[in-house]
């Protein structure tokens, strides 16, 4: 049985990205697919406990905020191969300056060949593409299920706004006297109540469709994660995480910096050079083809 503060709770987000957005938000996907969230139980009921080793690259601030989300259920998006030219085979990071590269093992929850774009919603929970979490032809099918389910409940964003307006017109007539503050504060919380049904039915939803597909989403989720990388980078989404080595470049060992990895790091920290980083990212597992696709 779904609960319903399994749906609505998952962890709260204590790693930043400037990807996050509220659950609301998540529901309306992006503009060629709807997108479908990930949940811890969920996705071990299907894959099991599936212990990867992996690598995050974050700045200072997600240095020091890494701790946070140590055995959490906060998922967390990284990599274990990359082309020779990307930012992440040089220590940077994608949304970050980087500098600072965290060895990491972790639960599985999906992989892909390449960067999923996926993002965290405000309760810790990753959102994915269907095409990403069940490959090609299982992923076309629920995504047109899901859009359909969307499309038969009249729930896409032109339709909350609608009924907003209709909410603030009413109130406007009923209750003229009443104040900006007081007239909004009454719209916000019947938007809410609506905002909250509809997030508890539209990921049920998805948690049932994804029970129906749960064979090719296992069989395609760990068949991506041994596969090389495409289009420079694969990325694998994690939880539950253990910090082992860190790599620490020069121009980021701040003794700050340095006295926060220590209290994660279970394994060595190391600084040093770009170079040495690729290095040490080699013999750690990590794979940085000498081939790119922009070439």
């Amino acid at each position: 049985m779904i609960k319903l503060k399994n749906i609505l709770m998952e962890a709260p987000a204590r790693f930043k990205s400037v990807h996050l957005k509220s659950t609301f938000d998540s529901l309306f996907g992006r503009f060629y697919s709807h997108l479908i969230p990930l949940t811890t139980k969920f996705m071990q009921k299907i894959l099991g406990k599936e212990r990867v080793s992996v690598f995050h690259i974050s700045g200072r601030e997600g240095a020091k905020n890494i701790g946070r989300i140590v055995g959490k259920k906060s998922a967390l998006s990284t990599f274990s191969k990359v082309d020779k030219g990307e930012k992440l085979a040089k220590g940077k990071g994608i949304q970050t300056q980087g500098g600072i590269v965290f060895q990491l093992e972790g639960s599985l929850l999906v992989a892909s060949i390449r960067d999923m774009q996926t993002h965290p919603d405000k309760t810790g929970r990753r959102w994915v593409s269907p095409l990403y979490l069940a490959g090609k032809v299982a992923g076309e099918k629920m995504s047109n299920e899901l859009e359909k389910f969307v499309k038969n409940n009249k729930r896409d964003r032109d339709t909350f706004d609608e009924i907003q307006y209709q909410f603030e017109r009413e109130i406007q007539k009923d209750m003229p006297d009443i104040s900006y503050e007081e007239k909004k504060a009454i719209v916000m919380k019947e938007m809410n109540k609506i905002k909250r049904d509809w997030i508890v039915k539209y990921i049920k939803f998805c948690m049932k469709m994804m029970n129906k597909y749960k064979k090719q989403i296992k069989r395609h989720i760990l068949s991506q994660k041994d596969k090389p990388s495409k289009y420079g980078w694969n990325e694998l989404i994690v939880n539950q995480i253990k910090v082992k080595d860190v790599f620490i470049l020069k121009r980021e060992n701040y003794r700050e910096t340095r006295e926060a990895i220590e209290k994660v790091a279970t394994g060595t920290i190391t600084v040093g050079s770009p170079a040495q980083y690729r290095k040490w990212f080699k013999q750690r597992g990590g794979i940085i083809n000498d081939s790119s696709w922009r070439d």
